[in-house]
């Protein structure tokens, strides 16, 4: 047996988790999962009960990801709240296709919308406490950082088209971050 033929339960969420920012939930099917791994289904029921145990266990791996471990490493050890708001505005760029799966899977499956809030919710407490620490008051704060994450969600669920909007990038996020913040205390 090679060592490529022996998967684990984190192999198969990990492909799973692929597959969804490809495919869409409903792309994550056992058997493309079992060729991408190179293995057989078999290995598929060592690991798992069935596909609604391998969905749960997905839908735990994005909300604990999201809101502790990539939080975590984007943040690193900046205190400065323009640079943790630059940082959280730059993930969001880099984890766009799954969390645009993850949030059109929500609108259909109690499971998925429940992941989906506690990511959103550890995601504005650091948004708010980032605006806090620039001065803004406790409500504008919380408003701010609502329509931050509204704008950003936004941006990558609006189908790619030529809509005369500059590139998406640093110079256009600094300058949208810019905006949004204006009228810092």
């Amino acid at each position: 047996m090679t060592a490529r033929t022996k998967v684990s339960r984190r192999d198969w969420i990990e492909a799973a988790y692929q597959e969804l920012a490809r495919a869409g939930e409903r792309g994550v099917g056992i058997n493309a999962l079992a060729a991408r791994l190179g293995v057989t289904k078999g290995s598929f029921y060592w690991h798992f009960k069935d596909r609604p145990e391998l969905m749960a266990a997905l839908l735990d791996r994005w909300a604990h990801e999201r809101t502790d471990e990539m939080l975590e490493l984007a943040l690193g050890s900046t205190g400065d709240p323009r640079e943790r708001l630059r940082r959280i505005q730059a993930l969001g760029r880099d984890v766009a296709p799954v969390d645009r799966a993850m949030r059109l899977w929500a609108r259909h499956d109690a499971a998925a919308a429940e992941a989906v809030r506690h990511a959103d919710r550890a995601l504005l407490g650091h948004i708010t406490a980032c605006l806090d620490g620039l001065g803004f008051a406790p409500a504008d704060a919380r408003l701010r950082a609502r329509l931050m994450l509204r704008s950003w969600i936004g941006g990558y669920l609006l189908a790619d088209g030529d809509d005369g909007d500059p590139p998406a990038g640093p110079d256009a996020d600094d300058r949208a971050l810019e905006i949004f913040l204006g009228g810092t205390p």
